[in-house]
């Protein structure tokens, strides 16, 4: 039986979204008898932190740092999101976000202005957009008059977009559906400008001490979940569609791509 904690901190997108993930889990964990907590582990905690817990049972990861080994973790599953543009694969993008009242239609629209940022080590948040601007950037030069951050979540960074201490921003499409399905409120006036290419979705990993037989039972009880009529309104509240066991070599291009583009090595 396994013991420990889970958290969902990176898709706590709404209250409603943390309560929507809490309760799957915990009937999740209850089917299996597993004493598992599930902690919200919210900002100003790290991620880095959760990551590196060694009674970590499930939580989520992005790919970039998954796959640059920053952690003693394991892959369990990728979330494979419902809503149609996902077409049914365990993928993500960024969308380039601005606020409508500027009435920018282009992503060249933006230059000049302030970008924010979450952290480097983000694949939505920052290395997705980096690489989508390079393509405007000539060696050396900058696009923004300001780059701003670490601004750390997604919430933190709408806040900095709404309050207008930034221009323009790139976040999580997976995590902009949640907050559009539970509390569209919060992207009032903002606008969608551009989208990055599909990258593999953030997964759920396990500390490397979660014995070899819990990682599989807890991978097959995820990914049998859909077909599961008790899961389906639960699975609906987080726009799941299924779990999926990740293809891990697809995670291996992100490191790749967070180095490429010496000419633009930062956005700036």
């Amino acid at each position: 039986m396994a013991g420990g904690v889970a958290s969902f901190r990176m898709y706590n997108a709404t209250p409603a979204v943390a309560e929507a993930w809490r309760g799957l889990f915990a009937q999740v964990f209850a089917d299996l008898a597993w004493p598992v907590r599930v902690i919200p582990h919210a900002w100003p905690a790290s991620l880095a932190a959760l990551w590196q817990r060694r009674d970590l049972v499930c939580g989520f990861m992005c790919g970039l740092p998954y796959a640059q080994g920053v952690a003693p973790v394991v892959p369990l599953v990728a979330p494979v999101p419902s809503p149609a543009a996902y077409e049914r694969l365990p993928r993500y993008r960024s969308e380039l976000l601005v606020r409508g009242e500027c009435g920018w239609r282009t992503l060249e629209d933006t230059f000049g202005c302030r970008f924010g940022w979450m952290v480097p080590h983000s694949q939505s948040g920052y290395q997705a957009a980096r690489l989508l601007l390079a393509r405007h950037a000539g060696e050396g030069r900058a696009l923004y008059a300001a780059s701003v951050g670490p601004l750390d979540t997604p919430a933190r960074v709408l806040e900095a977009l709404q309050g207008r201490q930034i221009d323009v921003t790139a976040l999580d499409s997976y995590f902009l559906d949640l907050v559009r399905r539970h509390e569209p409120s919060r992207l009032a006036g903002l606008a969608t400008i551009a989208v990055t290419p599909w990258t593999p979705n953030p997964l759920l990993v396990a500390a490397d001490t979660l014995p070899a037989a819990d990682r599989a039972r807890l991978a097959d009880k995820l990914c049998g979940l859909h077909a599961d009529a008790r899961y389906a309104a639960l699975l609906d509240a987080v726009l799941v569609q299924r779990f999926a066991v990740p293809d891990v070599d697809a995670y291996d291009t992100l490191p790749i791509a967070a180095t490429s583009e010496p000419h633009y090595p930062v956005i700036r």
